[in-house]
């Protein structure tokens, strides 16, 4: 295929149908899972000469910026984002508390980043105490967006999709997912404890997430639908060793949900429909290819059972595989260059045959990751990335 005849937009479309295009897609800051640290991003625009603009800020929680056009220029991102950002809302005020700077998130918690050397916000304070049916009456939930940024976001997908060539990737969840958010609005603890113990509660706390997940995306869908090629959900049920709670629990309380709000959807977009979740997820695959999921990310390859070969021999006609390009956790950080592109050269081989993959890092790209191994990865995937070599 020429390369020349090939939009991004179309690349994007075979890959994402298991066919092989000119080349494997490309992925950096189309989605808060698939970014860069707001210190490496800075050091990675220094080192390339690219031009230095103020941050705009994408995700203030993972603190994570806007890729600029420039970068993604750079490194022929075939993807373009018209997303909301998540966890936070456009108001958000942030204010300094002792030797923290800290927020209140749209479901009303208080996050905190050290003023010193901190990385990111973590949640501190949950305005849920206690696992009562009472607190959820008088719980005060968050509204989905209103509808003029739904209305402005359709002008930009609009926009995006008839004036450029890019896959236009979006998202409409306003928070962590159904099993991650309870988590964010009375602890982690809390509510592993609740979803045993108080299996009535978490019940309706999640469904009632459920609800106001469904009414957002509904409302983004309405006037960003017809425009995107995917759409992003991400919910965390693993972690570096297998599930965070039982796969019997998950498939009784979770996966219905889950199902559930796939469901409105695709009532509103054909959107391929985009599953992050950290980990070991092995296991999940053939949960998420029921459901209706179309892509898996992050690819954690160093977690348990996350051997790309594997994986793409089992799944790989079911499921698009979108990361796994190179481990974020050892071989980014701290390999020397030559080693990235050696690690990126062999998730190429075990995932891009047949197509179904998409090269990302594994999750966003960590503070103090080197910059020249940054560009090995990408440049590396870019030449070394094409089909018919």
């Amino acid at each position: 295929m020429d390369d020349k005849k090939t939009t991004s937009r179309e690349r994007v479309m075979l890959a994402l149908n298991h066919k092989e295009p000119d080349r494997i897609p490309i992925d950096l800051g189309a989605t808060i899972v698939t970014s860069i640290a707001n210190r490496t991003y800075l050091e990675l625009e220094k080192y390339l000469g690219l031009p230095l603009e103020e941050i705009k800020v994408l995700d203030y929680v993972q603190q994570l910026p806007y890729v600029s056009e420039a970068l993604m220029q750079r490194f022929d991102v075939d993807f373009r984002m018209v997303q909301l950002p998540a966890a936070t809302t456009s108001g958000v005020e942030i204010f300094e508390e002792g030797d923290y700077y800290a927020f209140f998130d749209r479901w009303g918690s208080k996050l905190h980043m050290p003023k010193k050397a901190g990385f990111y916000f973590d949640w501190v304070d949950f305005p849920i105490k206690e696992p009562a049916m009472a607190a959820l009456d008088t719980y005060r939930w968050p509204l989905p967006d209103p509808m003029e940024v739904n209305m402005q976001l359709g002008t930009l997908a609009k926009q995006l999709y008839e004036n450029s060539d890019y896959a236009l990737v979006g998202s409409a969840v306003i928070g962590g997912g159904i099993f991650e958010q309870p988590a964010r609005i009375m602890g982690m603890q809390n509510f592993l404890m609740a979803l045993l113990s108080e299996p009535a509660f978490a019940d309706r706390l999640m469904e009632t997430i459920t609800d106001i997940y469904i009414e957002s995306c509904n409302r983004y869908l309405d006037h960003v639908g017809p425009y995107i090629q995917v759409f992003t959900y991400w919910d965390d049920v693993a972690g570096q060793n297998g599930w965070l709670i039982r796969p019997e629990l998950y498939r009784k309380m979770i996966k219905p949900k889950q199902k559930r709000l796939v469901e409105a959807i695709k009532k509103k977009t054909d959107a391929k429909l985009f599953y992050h979740s950290c980990g070991a997820t092995r296991d999940l695959i053939p949960d998420l290819i029921e459901i209706g999921f179309d892509i898996l990310n992050p690819v954690q390859v160093s977690a348990k059972g996350m051997d790309t070969k594997t994986l793409k021999t089992e799944f790989g006609r079911d499921i698009v595989f979108w990361g796994g390009g190179v481990d974020t956790q050892h071989v980014l950080p701290f390999g020397s260059p030559q080693e990235v592109a050696d690690e990126v050269k062999r998730r190429i081989d075990d995932l891009a045959p047949g197509g179904g993959f998409v090269f990302a890092a594994v999750h966003n790209i960590q503070a103090l990751v080197p910059p020249e191994n940054i560009v090995a990865a990408f440049d590396t995937a870019r030449e070394y990335g094409t089909y018919g070599r």
